[in-house]
């Protein structure tokens, strides 16, 4: 599987691969204090990528050789990511749930670093 057809599937936002934290979903303040932040990201439990949010509503990904940018905003309770390259540039939003650095939703894990 391509690094391009992970990340759609993980766009899709399908079931997810990874147990959910446990917690309340994160509410929009929330969502929008994990900015700034680094994050080891796991992309349904096969693929981690390294990416950074600022305020500004910019984020960039690294996984390997492969970078990409884009922006990311809050809608409701969720947490809404638009790549430039990665998943044809679409914008996918998923409620996430957890704390103290982990967080998870969307068959995504997140943990700060």
């Amino acid at each position: 599987m391509t690094m391009k057809n992970a990340l759609l599937a993980a766009a899709a936002f399908v079931a997810l691969s990874v147990p959910a934290l446990a917690g309340e979903t994160l509410t929009s303040k929330e969502l929008r204090g994990l900015a700034p932040g680094r994050y080891a990201v796991s992309v349904m439990g096969i693929y981690e990528i390294t990416v950074s949010i600022r305020r500004n509503g910019t984020i960039t990904g690294i996984k390997g050789d492969e970078k990409d940018h884009g922006r990311w905003s809050v809608r409701g309770q969720k947490l809404c990511v638009a790549w430039n390259n990665w998943v044809g540039g679409k914008q996918r939003c998923a409620s996430l749930s957890g704390g103290n650095g982990a967080y998870s939703g969307g068959g995504l894990y997140l943990r700060r670093i």
